[in-house]
């Protein structure tokens, strides 16, 4: 039975460590979008979970009512940051053929 060739494994570990060094730096050209209320709030977001856009339709804006904005624009956020990890998670996976590596995608 052959032993371990750990100049191999240093090879797929240095490619590895290349091809998820590509992806994290490709993350910011993943673009999602969410909204909340029934659209009156949408949010566009990179993968990095970073808020590219925020529309807020006149119709949310009531003066009277800054709570509820407040949870329209929290709620689309979230739902957008939740989008925005899973886009980056599979675009990681996809980038290592699977493997998961721990502490990922951050």
């Amino acid at each position: 039975m052959p032993g371990i060739d750990i100049q191999h494994l240093m090879r797929q570990a240095r490619k590895l460590e290349k091809a998820m060094a590509d992806a994290r730096a490709s993350l910011d050209q993943i673009a999602v979008e969410a909204e909340s209320g029934g659209g009156l709030v949408k949010v566009k977001m990179d993968g990095r979970c970073n808020l590219l856009k925020l529309e807020i339709d006149a119709k949310a804006i009531d003066p009277a009512d800054k709570g509820m904005l407040e949870d329209l624009v929290t709620a689309a956020v979230n739902a957008g940051a939740e989008k925005a990890r899973a886009a980056a998670d599979e675009h990681l996976k996809k980038s290592t053929g699977g493997i998961q590596v721990p502490g990922l995608p951050y």
